[in-house]
């Protein structure tokens, strides 16, 4: 369905005759990006085995990359296009054929076993496990229906995803999601070819920088595929926040010194250690945060809460998104590189968060909401724990 409503928005941006048809195509292409952006991670981590849900959550990341790079060459190639139609509408109407493969793709992609599972067909759900799986899967299966069994005993309304401990979940999966985008990576990607102006003083040197961002963003969200799920989640969210507020405080420096009215007055040297801060930033936002943000908001929630919750964590990434288009402009208009020392508050905060969450790698989804509950409820659990003890003892 989202793949549908993509297409049509593709469609009428591409075929737009006025802004108002223009402006309607964005609108309903935005309705399908939200839909597929807050689906796509849930999907994923719900079919994925543990050992391997961080890398394949990941890799929704890593698409993201790569579409953003693919799409920068396709503009690349269609910009001088003037007949028969403007290369503007070739450019748009090349992504109805993602839109297209999706919509097939998803004729037979199977329902996740868990949401199978919540339909009252665990013989459906059986299936689809032994297909993508090797090994014995009746424990899965069975941890499954197990805490469906429990989450039955409430209806799962909105008012019970807003209180108690969902209340919680919501909003460390909120500040994450925010997080992601207040660390600064779109203010690069939005007005890095402004800075990069600055820096060099050529009007090529803002594609330039499109290119160069784009290909590290790709190449740096390759590591993250594959220790996230070794060295965990966390870890690579502490030290991408480390590395990101480096990288901040290096540019605010050498901008206080170097580039003060716009001005530069240290030498070729400090262009080419703020272009190297920059790349530093997006490699270090790309293995970490980047990917780390959706792996985390992915597997957090219960079965019963997961579809709502990571919807929910979404719209905050786009509200963050919005707000990082917004005030990263005016940001710099007025204080100029000294805007980097906001990000460096902003990656002391990511690393805050990072540094107080549990980790969720080399477990299961039903073991991550235990962990939780856990977490939550220190002292409950352990007089819990010391019951079941003395139970047996007896």
């Amino acid at each position: 369905f989202g793949g549908l409503v993509f297409c049509l928005g593709a469609a009428l941006q591409a075929l737009a005759i006025n802004m108002a048809m223009m402006l309607l195509g964005r609108i309903i292409a935005g309705f399908s990006v939200g839909l597929l952006s807050g689906n796509a991670p849930v999907y994923t981590s719900e079919i994925a085995p543990p050992a391997l849900r961080g890398a394949l959550v990941t890799g929704f990341q890593f698409a993201i990359t790569v579409g953003i790079m693919i799409a920068f060459l396709l503009a690349l190639v269609l910009e001088d296009v003037e007949k028969p139609y403007g290369g503007w509408r070739w450019v748009i109407a090349a992504q109805i054929v993602p839109g297209i493969m999706l919509v097939i793709g998803g004729i037979f992609m199977p329902g996740s076993p868990r949401y199978l599972v919540q339909q009252g067909k665990p013989r459906q759900a059986l299936r689809c496990l032994l297909l993508l799986r090797s090994e014995d899967v009746r424990e899965e299966l069975a941890e499954i229906c197990q805490e469906h069994e429990m989450d039955s005993t409430t209806k799962g309304t909105w008012v019970e995803f807003c209180s108690g401990d969902n209340l919680k979940l919501l909003g460390i999966g909120v500040s994450i999601q925010l997080l992601q985008q207040l660390c600064g990576i779109n203010a690069f990607m939005y007005d890095g070819p402004l800075i990069f102006d600055k820096l060099f003083g050529n009007e090529h040197a803002g594609r330039l920088f499109t290119l160069v961002s784009g290909v590290v963003n790709i190449f740096a969200t390759i590591p993250g595929l594959f220790l996230v799920d070794k060295c965990g989640r966390t870890v690579l969210m502490k030290w991408s926040a480390v590395g990101m507020m480096f990288c901040s405080g290096v540019l605010a420096s050498i901008g206080d010194l170097c580039f003060e009215d716009d001005i530069g007055t240290c030498g070729p040297w400090a262009k080419w250690t703020a272009t190297l801060a920059i790349c530093g930033f997006i490699l270090n936002f790309a293995y970490g945060w980047g990917g780390m943000a959706w792996v985390y908001c992915a597997e957090m929630f219960p079965q019963k809460h997961r579809t709502k919750g990571v919807a929910a964590t979404t719209d905050a990434n786009w509200v963050g998104n919005i707000l990082i288009a917004f005030l990263p402009p005016l940001m710099f208009a007025n204080w100029g590189f000294n805007t980097f020392w906001v990000f460096v508050g902003t990656n002391c905060l990511c690393l805050f968060c990072a540094m107080s969450l549990p980790e969720t790698k080399d477990k299961s989804l039903e073991e991550i909401t235990l962990m939780f509950n856990h977490w939550f409820h220190p002292g409950e659990c352990k007089a819990t724990e010391d019951a079941d003890v003395d139970s047996v003892d007896a």
